[in-house]
């Protein structure tokens, strides 16, 4: 069975992605493919902190080892992240810049949201995915959520009938991992 991470793309303690990831997973995973949530909150890397370059691959701290060995055991990866000030979280960054071979042509698809969508945060996170070379699937979700429509205290049934009008987009995208996976045996 292929395995796909779902990458929370914020450390926030209350964090949104956390929730919008727990409500993607189980939608994604079917007979053919599990998808697991990594929450980056508990992965703790240290910013940078490797002596050489990542595109060197000669990981010497056990964080980026462990890192690296988590990114190579799944198939794909789907990050889930905010919007801020027209970017995207700086541990989303850190989490991507402390690796790079492991990225080239994995299938990656971003689910960004935000008052407009999560439009630039998704835009400015292309950038860098087309920098390590990742093999960006053409379906990602751009969630329109205003501040507080997502909180701690809503149910997970709550959050999915908020999240409904996306349900088409999720569908697709499972599609497209299940294609991409399929062609790539």
């Amino acid at each position: 069975m292929k395995k796909i991470a779902v990458i929370v793309g914020s450390n926030r303690t209350k964090s949104v992605s956390r929730r919008l990831a727990y409500w993607l997973a189980p939608q994604l995973s079917n007979q053919e493919m599990k998808a697991e949530v990594v929450d980056l909150a508990t992965v703790a890397l240290p910013f940078l902190d490797e002596p050489e370059l990542p595109s060197e691959g000669h990981y010497q701290n056990q964080s980026t080892i462990d890192w690296s060995n988590q990114i190579k055991s799944y198939d794909g990866v789907v990050f889930v992240a905010p919007q801020y000030n027209w970017g995207y979280p700086a541990v989303l960054k850190n989490a991507i810049d402390t690796l790079y071979a492991e990225w080239r042509g994995l299938p990656v698809a971003t689910v960004f949201f935000g008052g407009h969508g999560g439009f630039q945060g998704d835009l400015a996170f292309s950038l860098v995915l087309q920098g390590v070379k990742v093999n960006r699937l053409p379906v990602n979700l751009r969630l329109n959520l205003a501040v507080g429509q997502v909180t701690e205290e809503m149910s997970a049934a709550e959050v999915a009938e908020l999240l409904s009008p996306y349900q088409d987009q999720v569908a697709l995208l499972q599609s497209a991992f299940q294609n991409e996976l399929r062609n790539h045996e």
